[in-house]
């Protein structure tokens, strides 16, 4: 009887313990939003909670040891009765967004060994007590939103082994007490605020394996005492503004196998002791100012794999012993002062990948063994003086994907078979000194090449038959060579979109098969010995836009067709032996400069003020009509008549409708002065018809800084928009100044660039008339509650269409104007849109203009807030990479959904800042990336909208576009890439019809020299080739990716 009370005394006790439990975990499924309802077998009628999902009990008391909720994108804050489970040992809560402060209820569980909170939202300081739990092994949380100074009570944990407090806003110094963990293996500080000196203390812990203190804001340099630490196999302090010299007891680790310290500010040279580390698998320590010669010492690092030393003042010869590393596998030294012969034994380990040691001044052949093991992709040595012929082996290198090997004194034939290699996407020989025939293999139909640069060289004979014939080829160039012979029929060109051919001695007529180029932008035969007609189906090319038949022998007229050829925006024949009239049913060929036609004395129209003797449509094609009937004296004298009365009548009845609407429109200008209209293209309108319909116009389409924007009707019936600038008191000289600006942004002509019209001026006041675009602009586009209807919820092709059009007409102020327009204010409002969606940049130029018409006390600010490059700040000068800065957070604006300024973002930080804070805190942890994590920064609306074969495909072309986002926005100018290479990336990232083409190649381009000359790409090449923007941690996590 007693053992059977005492039986159930026991087994009472079990139950009146087991129900708390139960309560506890009821409430908290209750206060968390589970919109995957993966709560569901948790109910109230079901006593076994050992059964239920993410809990686990021990099997012998039966009670609650453990709860995993990783990865259910639950919300919401953890309530206290949390502190209920005093037995647990293991809480999961990563991957899932809780939000609030972190509950100080969980410090109650002392038998907790192992907490994980990585990847939710909790915020505010980090509560004192989590000293408390002494049992903690374990403690991950990463990627989240604490603020104030990091945890100095979690020093006294003597057992915790993992601690990851990166990715979140921790600021302050890290405590000197961090460095009293006894067990400590994994410690992850990267990506905070954190700021001072590194303590030398964190060199006791002499049990550490993993160390990340990277992206952070760190005073001083890398303390000696981290030579201690003789259990390091991972250390990363990449882009935490670390200074000094490299110390060189960081030797001393002799287990170490990652030294990764990027993008810091290292002077000095590169201590020889890290020769001592030989189980060193990746050095970097690019980005830096380190100087002096790469140490010999380097090459007993026998386990190396990556070696990265560009983008530092390096001097000296590449060691020999370097080509003979047994496992190298990527080499990047570009960006250098490096000299003397390249040693030739690199790549006879067979694992060479990436070799890229352009931009210094190495000289003699190229190593014979770069592709010994067939493994090399990557083939980068531009900007060098390395000489002699090209080896052979590289024809019969498989796995190669990019050569760029221009800028150099390379010779002799070369060699046949690069036209065969299925992995070849570019090849870029310009300026060398090759001799012979241009290989017949580039006209391969099943080739890969897109980009082929054999420009500048002194390639002779024919061009090849079949060159057209490239199947994916879109760019060639072959200008400044000895080419002779004919063109080539036009045959199998469909994706061609820039021929360059000009500077050869070519001969014959152009073909007129060229119609089947139906891609085709830029066409450029200039200097040559062609004769013959021009051929009208040129005019008929959809995209045509620049054409350049200058210096030839060209006869005939120039087809009417080009009048109406909307695309074109460059034409130039001067220099041929054209004759009869200049197309005039066109604006271009209204506008274009004389100089277009010069050496044509058989040409008339109007750009040469010469009148023609024959009217009508078809005169330019039919230049022997001579018996039309002129016009005699009384038809002359009765339109003279005519035009007169008509005068009259348009004034008076310009003078009575101002009457009636009393002071709304003046005749004259803000200064009694008489209005001037000065147009840029024909115009069936005056400026009294501008004065009367600004003045009738209720609708203000725009207001900014510069003016105020009005849509405009004409009498006509024409639509236009009419900016009036809103300008102070200037003196005449400088508001001359201005005017002369406004006439070179009249000269301007570009599919993405809204047309200014002309400009009405008198005294103080100026108009400029633009093209109305009716779809409004990209701000409304992604920020109104608004939206125009036709494009409301706009899907992801639609945004990619329109930043590749933005690039494209940026691109064209700043390569392809004379002199360079820097547009000074590129923001999303100043991005229009017209009838079809496309992407027109808008007020250009426009905030020169207002500081050259100010007194030089104003102080009148260049750009927009949250889109002036970070440098304005201390220079006050705004030039091509400025713009470049604007146009990447443009970008991310387009890709994110987001403003540039938001108060979420903090106070004085921009989107630019909040897409770094993300990656940095939901890229890398303990080397891994989740992809899932990256896509998280991207506007919900456009994931899955992509047209493309698959949403993988959508989802990599956003990927790559952020990339793009990035290097623009790269703090250092100088890391920007051009505007033209902006362009050939986002090109290059549009995902293929190939299903078997999974990702594109981008990332990787050399950025030539420190000092702006960004020439990534010569001649518009469509690919980078080797380095990136290391601009801080967030770069090298995107990087990472994989898909």
């Amino acid at each position: 009887m007693i053992l059977f009370v005492f039986c159930a005394a026991i087994n009472g006790s079990s139950v009146s313990k087991r129900p708390v439990e139960g309560t506890s975990l009821l409430s908290l499924k209750s206060s968390l939003k589970d919109p995957l309802n993966t709560f569901r077998d948790w109910n109230d009628s079901s006593s076994d909670w050992c059964s239920w999902s993410g809990i686990e009990c021990d099997n012998v008391t039966g009670v609650v040891t453990g709860v995993d909720l990783s990865g259910r994108s639950l919300s919401g804050s953890v309530p206290d009765d949390i502190r209920n489970l005093v037995h647990l040992r293991r809480l999961n809560f990563s991957g899932n967004a809780l939000g609030g402060g972190f509950p100080p209820a969980i410090f109650q569980l002392q038998a907790l060994r192992s907490l994980d909170i990585n990847h939710n939202n909790f915020s505010s300081v980090f509560p004192a007590g989590i000293s408390r739990l002494r049992s903690l092994t374990y403690f991950d949380a990463f990627s989240n939103n604490f603020t104030g100074p990091l945890p100095e009570d979690i020093a006294r944990l003597r057992n915790l082994e993992h601690l990851n407090l990166g990715g979140s806003y921790f600021d302050g110094e890290i405590p000197a007490s961090y460095g009293s963990f006894l067990k400590l293996k994994f410690l992850f500080l990267a990506g905070n605020l954190l700021t001072g000196p590194i303590p030398p203390e964190l060199g006791l812990l002499t049990q550490l394996q993993h160390f990340q203190l990277g992206s952070n804001q760190y005073t001083a340099g890398v303390p000696p005492e981290f030579g201690s630490l003789s259990n390091l196999l991972y250390l990363d302090i990449q882009s935490a503004n670390l200074s000094g010299t490299l110390p060189p007891e960081l030797g001393n680790l002799n287990k170490l196998e990652y030294l990764i310290i990027y993008n810091n500010s290292f002077t000095g040279p590169i201590p020889p002791e890290l020769g001592n580390l030989t189980s060193l698998k990746e050095l970097d320590l690019s980005d830096n100012f380190i100087s002096g010669s790469i140490p010999a010492s380097l090459s007993s690092l026998g386990n190396l794999r990556l070696l990265s030393l560009m983008y530092n003042d390096l001097t000296g010869e590449i060691p020999e012993g370097l080509s003979e590393l047994p496992e190298l596998q990527l080499l990047n030294l570009w960006s250098n002062s490096l000299s003397g012969n390249l040693p030739q034994r690199f790549g006879s380990n067979g694992k060479l990948q990436k070799f890229d040691v352009s931009s210094n001044s190495l000289t003699g052949p190229i190593p014979p063994h770069l592709c010994h093991g067939n493994r090399l992709e990557k083939l980068i040595l531009f900007g060098n003086h390395l000489a002699g012929e090209l080896p052979e082996s590289l024809v019969s290198c498989s796995t190669l994907v990019r050569i760029r090997i221009q800028n150099n004194d390379l010779n002799g034939s070369f060699p046949r078979g690069f036209g065969f290699l299925t992995n070849l996407t570019l090849l870029d020989i310009s300026r060398n000194r090759f001799t012979g025939r241009i290989p017949e293999d580039f006209g391969n139909p099943a080739g890969n090449l897109v980009s082929l640069n054999v420009s500048h060289n002194s390639f002779g004979g024919a061009l090849p038959e079949n060159i057209w014939q490239s199947r994916n080829l879109q760019i060639f160039s072959a200008s400044n060579n000895k080419l002779a012979g004919e063109i080539p029929e036009f045959k199998g060109c469909k994706e061609f979109s820039n021929i360059e051919l000009q500077g050869n001695n070519l001969s014959g007529s152009i073909p007129w098969s060229i119609e089947h180029c139906e891609k085709l932008i830029l066409l450029n035969l200039r200097r040559n010995s062609l004769s013959g007609i021009i051929p009208w189906e040129i005019s008929g090319l959809p995209k045509i836009a620049d054409v350049d038949l200058s210096y030839n022998f060209l006869s005939g007229s120039i087809p009417s067709n080009f009048g109406n050829c909307r695309t074109l925006e460059s034409f130039n024949v001067s220099y041929n032996r054209l004759a009869g009239p200049i197309p005039s049913s066109g604006s271009l060929f209204t506008t274009l400069h004389p100089s277009s036609f010069f050496g044509n004395k058989g040409l008339c129209g109007k750009p040469v003020q010469k009148p023609c003797r024959t009217y009508g449509p078809a005169a330019s094609d039919n230049l022997d009509a001579k018996n039309r009937p002129e016009a005699g004296p009384a038809v002359w004298l009765g339109a003279v008549v005519f035009g007169m009365c008509f005068l009259i009548v348009l004034v008076a009845g310009t003078r009575w409708a101002r009457s009636r609407r009393g002071t709304r429109v003046s005749g004259h200008g803000d200064d009694g002065g008489p209005w001037k209209l000065t147009a840029f293209r024909r115009l069936n309108f005056t400026a009294g018809d501008v004065l009367e319909c600004v003045a009738m116009s209720d609708e203000v389409i725009g207001m900014g800084s510069t003016g105020v924007v009005y849509k405009a009707e004409m009498p006509s019936g024409e639509t236009i928009a009419v900016k009036k600038l809103i300008l102070g008191r200037q003196r005449k000289k400088k508001r001359g100044g201005a005017l002369a600006e406004v006439d070179v942004l009249g000269s301007v002509r570009h599919r993405n660039i809204v047309r200014l019209l002309g400009y009405c001026t008198s005294g103080e006041c100026t108009m400029l008339l633009y093209e109305y675009m009716p779809n409004g602009n990209l701000h409304d586009l992604l920020h109104s509650k608004h939206k125009v209807r036709k494009v409301d919820g706009v899907d992801w092709m639609t945004r990619y269409k329109i930043a590749v059009g933005v690039a494209q007409g940026m691109s064209y102020l700043h390569h392809d104007c004379n002199p360079v327009i820097v547009h000074r204010d590129l923001k999303p409002s100043n991005i229009l849109l017209d009838s079809e969606i496309e992407a027109r940049v808008a007020d250009f130029g426009v905030a020169k203009l207002l500081v050259q018409t100010q007194d030089s006390s104003s102080s009148l600010i260049a750009g927009s807030y949250g889109y002036i490059a970070p440098e304005y700040a201390y220079t006050l000068q705004f030039d091509e990479k400025s713009d470049i800065y604007s146009y990447g957070v443009v970008l991310l604006e387009i890709l994110t959904g987001k403003r540039s300024v938001e108060s979420e973002y903090g106070e004085g930080n921009s989107v630019v800042d909040w897409v770094r804070s993300k990656l940095t805190t939901t890229g890398k942890q303990g080397g891994t990336t989740n992809k899932q994590q990256q896509l998280e920064v991207f506007d919900k609306n456009i994931m899955g909208t992509s047209t493309c074969h698959d949403t993988a495909a959508g989802e990599e072309t956003m990927m790559l576009l952020l990339k793009v986002a990035l290097l623009c926005t790269c703090r250092n100018p100088a890391d920007r890439p051009s505007m033209r290479d902006v362009v050939s990336m986002l090109q290059a990232a549009m995902p293929k019809v190939n299903p078997k083409t999974t990702e594109v190649e981008m990332m990787n381009t050399k950025m030539e020299g420190k000092n702006g000359n960004n020439n990534i790409i010569n001649n518009g090449a469509p690919l980078l080739a080797g380095g990136v923007c290391e601009d801080d941690y967030l770069f090298s996590v995107v990087e990472n990716i994989t898909f």
